[in-house]
C-alpha cells in the first residue's frame, strides 16, 4: 500500500494524536503497563550483564514493533474493507470500478 496515501496519512494523525487519549483511559491497556514495570524491576533486580541487558532490550524492542505493525496492518486493512463494502453496497454497479481506477 503507497505510504503517502490518504488512508497513511489519516491512520498517523488517528495513531500519533488520538491513540494517547484512549490508551491512557482504557483499563486493559494499563494493567499490561503495570504489569510490563513489574517485570522490568525484576530484570534489573537480576544485575544482568550489560550485553544480556542489551540484548534483551533489542529483542523486546523487535517484538514491540511487530506487534506496532500488525496493528497498523490491521488497521488499514480495516479501512480498506470499509472502503470496499461502501462501494459494494452505496454505488450503482458500473460505478465501482470508476471509483476505483482514480
Amino acid at each position: 500500500m503507497e505510504t503517502e496515501s490518504a488512508l497513511y496519512q489519516l491512520m498517523g494523525v488517528r495513531m500519533n494524536g488520538v491513540m494517547n487519549s484512549i490508551t491512557n483511559s482504557d483499563g486493559q491497556y494499563q494493567e499490561i503497563i503495570r504489569k510490563s514495570d513489574e517485570y522490568s524491576g525484576r530484570l534489573e533486580d537480576l544485575e544482568l550483564p550489560k550485553e544480556v541487558r542489551l540484548l534483551i532490550d533489542r529483542y523486546v524492542s523487535e517484538q514491540n514493533a511487530l506487534g506496532s505493525r500488525y496493528g497498523m496492518l490491521a488497521y488499514l486493512l480495516g479501512f480498506s474493507d470499509c472502503k470496499e463494502l461502501l462501494l459494494e453496497k452505496c454505488l450503482p454497479i458500473g460505478t465501482k470500478e470508476k471509483v476505483s481506477e482514480a
